[in-house]
């Protein structure tokens, strides 16, 4: 039961949810020349996960063929194909 003041448990990700976001962490370092031992890598990886967890429509922007209805932003566009 959770107590006032408690945030409700968050399932965790699945495999491939993580294996999804370890590629975008990669094509982010990749792209702005970081180490991904960096603190920054480690800051972009805790707003990438809290990101997909809140917004269900951002895995399907990452993945290789996002849905038609989601806009096709050119950055998103060159990482998913830094990511195939």
């Amino acid at each position: 039961m959770i107590q006032q003041g408690e945030a409700p448990a968050q399932a965790p990700l699945a495999p491939d949810d993580l294996e999804l976001l370890e590629k975008f962490l990669v094509a982010w370092c990749e792209e702005n020349g970081v180490d991904r031992r960096d603190e920054a890598a480690a800051d972009v990886a805790s707003a990438l996960i809290d990101w997909y967890r809140l917004d269900p429509k951002f895995g399907k922007r990452l993945k290789p063929t996002p849905d038609e209805d989601l806009p096709k932003s050119p950055e998103i566009q060159i990482l998913l194909q830094k990511m195939a």
